[in-house]
């Protein structure tokens, strides 16, 4: 059965300004620094779960997204600082137990439209990297957790100002993604998944890679209406 992350609206622009800012505006270690652009970031998902009742499939609803300002960034690559990471879920698992991690996101900045289509496997969707690394980030940091989300947030710079309306992606992940076109931008989301399994040993368990996460985001396109 497939699963559905669902993404609440305010939560929208926190993803796509992260991947603007990154992608947009100079960022130095200190004022003389060198400058760079172009870069990758990396932020978290949180939320919660709800598990696969009766017909009901399991759902994961991201009710907030953190960004990660340790996360060592590159043009074509991200590598988050793990001891953050854990610092910041047991912060929340103690005084906010309410909200819990349920996934990460990162953004693929390119160029032009045309890097995004050339781009082996289309800019949008998980590199090999990404691949493995969801399922290593579940069983390293919340392998507790059934079933992780992770977003692709992917930015590329337009030929010329125009405007288009949200859309979901086209062929067989038209239910898994959005795209749209803001300014000088284009936006895409893209979403995949990490899941827990386990055999009759309980001790026995694997995380493994997953692309059948359903994307919803009901007031995305009222929203640029």
């Amino acid at each position: 059965m497939t699963k559905n992350l669902l993404i609440e609206d305010h939560v929208v622009p926190q993803l796509f300004t992260t991947a603007i800012e990154a992608y947009e505006f100079e960022h130095k270690a200190h004022e003389k620094g060198k400058s760079y652009k172009n870069l990758e970031t990396f932020g978290l998902l949180w939320g919660y779960s709800i598990p696969q009742k009766g017909h009901l499939p399991a759902r994961i609803v991201a009710t907030m997204a953190t960004v990660e300002t340790s996360a060592l960034r590159h043009q074509d690559w991200v590598k988050p600082d793990l001891n953050s990471i854990v610092a910041k879920k047991e912060f929340f698992e103690r005084y906010w137990p309410n909200i819990e991690l349920v996934g990460t996101f990162h953004s693929h900045p390119y160029g032009s439209l045309t890097e995004v289509n050339s781009a082996e496997g289309k800019g949008w969707r998980a590199s090999e990297g990404d691949k493995g690394f969801f399922p290593w980030f579940h069983e390293f940091v919340s392998p507790e957790q059934p079933l992780l989300a992770h977003l692709i947030v992917t930015i590329a710079r337009l030929e010329r100002r125009g405007w288009a309306y949200p859309d979901r992606l086209k062929g067989n992940e038209m239910d898994k993604g959005y795209v749209l076109s803001a300014d000088e931008r284009k936006l895409w989301l893209r979403s995949y998944a990490s899941e827990r399994s386990s055999t009759n040993d309980d001790n026995d368990l694997t995380f493994e890679f997953s692309d059948d996460l359903q994307l919803e985001i009901p007031a995305l396109q009222n929203r640029f209406w």
